[in-house]
């Protein structure tokens, strides 16, 4: 059923609850109604913009009688921008808000009832954010527009700071606003930004349809006239080139990561050691496994507590980086591999081992992953997630088949929106 066909065209409706993905869920007439930007115990005028499964999709039209713990956003863009769902709210309340429905999604999805509490880490809860996509279009007056997607829509919106970006970030964006650059960036869809764990260095990469010579004139312009840039690659679809540093340098703990273009890294400068510590921060044995290991940032701290390490990352150039990485601090006791999770472990015979680390994509681990490990009979899994739902589903499993949940800890990296980290902790 359409939008347009329900006999309604706007509805009072009062919150019941934050859920995951931003929204409020309420109930009219019996159905469920999910709408952004709304605190539970809020009353609000809404209208539904589309229908799915049964469920109306709404926006707020007005705020009839607000909840006190409302407060005023401090962004120009919030609420048309997609990038942030929470800033009418404390950053001391969405972790309270994102603890609950992490809690939730275990015992709903994962039939896991967690009853200890959820140790929350937070940090600074704006300028956190140390990579950004931009998207660019011509404005058909000879200039150009960066910025992001307004909400559940791919219209751009014109973005001239952003305040969950670090300081280096956006003054990078500042600068390619100029009129200036305008005409060097015609060709470009899309500009990513990286920078460092000192926000001192910035990687850029820019994606378009580049005519042979200009990709290269444009990235030695950037190279030259803009402060902190390192390194700038031209990615015109088959073609990649790479002019300045080869590859970024993030410093991490005792450990210095090199990510080349493209290659994944967190996306928070803040807390990362503390991230790390939580996930490899165990006794010392002789075998772990560190699947989905990307560049290696539990890698290469698990090789000082383990005999063996063996990290297994299915991306080609990312593995590229975790194998550099691995010998840059001699750790002849890392084997690492290029190979999918579950291809490796069908080809793995060994069991037995002391630790397996699971850092998943958004999608998760997967039934035919897990049948494989738990078939190894590893004695800890540590479960590294951004996704509570696909977590609950690849807990529920593992709890299925002789694990039990030993503990469960937040990390807040990334105020302002729905998104959170978990680090979950198996024993067999």
């Amino acid at each position: 059923m359409e939008a347009s066909q329900l006999r309604l065209s706007s509805f009072e409706l009062i919150a019941q609850k934050l859920v995951y993905g931003g929204d409020a869920l309420g109930h009219h007439e019996g159905r469920p109604v999910l709408v952004p930007y709304v605190l539970p115990g809020e009353r609000v005028e809404a209208e539904v913009v589309r229908v799915a499964k049964g469920v109306l999709h709404a926006r707020p039209r007005r705020i009839l009688e607000a909840a006190p713990e409302r407060i005023a956003p401090p962004c120009p863009y919030y609420a048309r921008c997609g990038g942030c769902h929470y800033q009418h709210l404390s950053a001391e309340r969405q972790s309270e808000v994102k603890s609950g429905i992490l809690r939730e999604t275990l015992r709903r999805i994962g039939k896991i009832s967690w009853e200890q509490p959820i140790p929350v880490l937070t940090a600074y809860p704006w300028g956190y954010r140390n990579q950004a996509q931009f998207k660019v279009r011509p404005t058909g007056e000879g200039g150009i527009v960066l910025g992001y997607f307004e909400a559940q829509s791919h219209r751009l919106l014109p973005v001239g700071k952003c305040p969950i970006l670090s300081p280096r970030l956006n003054s990078v964006l500042a600068e390619l606003n100029k009129p200036l650059w305008a005409m060097t960036l015609a060709d470009c869809r899309e500009v990513e930004l990286l920078a460092d764990d000192q926000d001192a260095r910035v990687a850029i990469t820019l994606k378009g349809d580049f005519p042979p010579r200009s990709g290269g004139a444009l990235a030695s312009r950037l190279l030259a006239e803009m402060p902190g840039v390192a390194s700038v690659t031209v990615d015109a679809g088959r073609q990649r080139r790479v002019f300045g540093a080869p590859k970024l340098e993030y410093q991490v703990g005792d450990f210095r990561y090199r990510v080349s273009p493209g290659s994944f890294f967190q996306t928070s400068r803040f807390l990362l050691p503390d991230f790390v510590a939580a996930v490899t921060g165990v006794e010392p044995g002789g075998l772990a496994l560190d699947l989905f290991a990307g560049v290696g940032l539990f890698t290469l701290p698990l090789a000082r507590r383990f005999e063996q390490v063996i990290a297994v990352e299915a991306e080609p150039s990312t593995a590229a980086d975790l194998k550099e990485n691995a010998a840059a601090h001699s750790f002849v006791n890392v084997r690492s591999l290029t190979a999918t999770a579950c291809d490796f472990l069908r080809r793995f015979a060994q069991t037995g081992a002391d630790l397996v680390v699971l850092d998943p994509p958004r999608a998760g681990v997967g039934a035919a992953t897990l049948k494989l490990l738990v078939a190894l009979r590893p004695q800890w899994v540590h479960c590294v997630s951004c996704s509570p739902p696909t977590l609950a589903r690849d807990l529920g499993y593992l709890v299925a088949h002789g694990y039990q949940l030993h503990s469960v800890e937040l990390f807040d990296f990334f105020p302002q929106t729905y998104h959170l980290e978990s680090v979950t902790k198996l024993v067999r």
